[in-house]
């Protein structure tokens, strides 16, 4: 049988983490620019409606700065929404768990810094799936035989899950004495992504993160129980939960 874990399990969490690190760079100086600016609203409404008056024009304009500070740091909103899409992500294929598939999710690569964002393994076969959560704003578009996203091509999109599948499957295939084929996607959250037609970027599909769970589920099998079982076992052993 399959390894079980819960649906979300980790997801996001590298991601997280790197959120919380690059918020806390910078703190002590953000503390302290924003108490210069609440002790200045302080003193000018102190003056001339009183003390009571500048006491919460103080507290509103600590309040303020440190709301505005947090939705526009550039690093830190990118680390935190990519953490969120993560975690749809996971919820999006915990139904394949009922089915029999192993699904993992923030996984680390041995000898390596980067991450798999979702481990998918089942009788279809063996799965990296990486989470994009960009605006919805941002166009994918199909340019002869190249896709744009939004003002960049689109092999830059799929350059780290083509990295992730190679390793992971020279990892497993050296684990169980045998080539393994291993397939990688994206699942998008936000643009709108064509669902007739599956565009792909150097074999990859780029498909709704609410296709993902469908389109591994289609196929037809690949691996024995047995298989599945082994293959399992290796990937919970190998890549573990990522740390950073």
């Amino acid at each position: 049988m399959a390894v079980s874990r819960p649906g979300t399990s980790g997801a996001g969490g590298s991601a997280q983490a790197r959120y919380r690190e690059l918020w806390a760079e910078g703190r002590r100086q953000r503390l302290i620019l924003r108490a210069v600016l609440a002790v200045v609203a302080a003193v000018v409404v102190g003056w001339v409606w009183g003390w009571l008056a500048g006491l919460a024009a103080a507290v509103l304009v600590a309040l303020v700065d440190a709301v505005y500070r947090w939705r526009t740091h550039e690093a830190v909103r990118t680390w935190r929404k990519g953490a969120a899409g993560e975690r749809k992500t996971a919820r999006m294929l915990r139904p394949l768990r009922r089915r029999g598939y192993t699904v993992l999710h923030d996984r680390a690569l041995p000898n390596s810094r980067a991450n798999v964002d979702h481990l998918v393994i089942g009788k279809n076969g063996i799965f990296v799936v990486d989470t994009k959560n960009w605006s919805k704003d941002k166009r994918i578009t199909r340019r002869g035989r190249s896709i744009h996203i939004g003002g960049t091509w689109g092999d830059k999109a799929v350059r780290s899950v083509l990295f992730e599948t190679r390793r992971v499957a020279d990892v497993l295939g050296a684990a169980v004495g045998r080539p393994v084929e291993v397939t990688p996607v994206l699942a998008i959250h936000g643009p709108n992504v064509p669902l007739l037609r599956v565009m792909r970027v150097e074999g990859v599909p780029l498909l709704r993160a609410s296709q993902v769970r469908h389109w591994i589920a289609r196929g037809g099998a690949r691996l024995s129980a047995e298989e599945v079982a082994r293959l399992s076992a290796a990937a919970e052993r190998l890549f573990p939960p990522y740390t950073g």
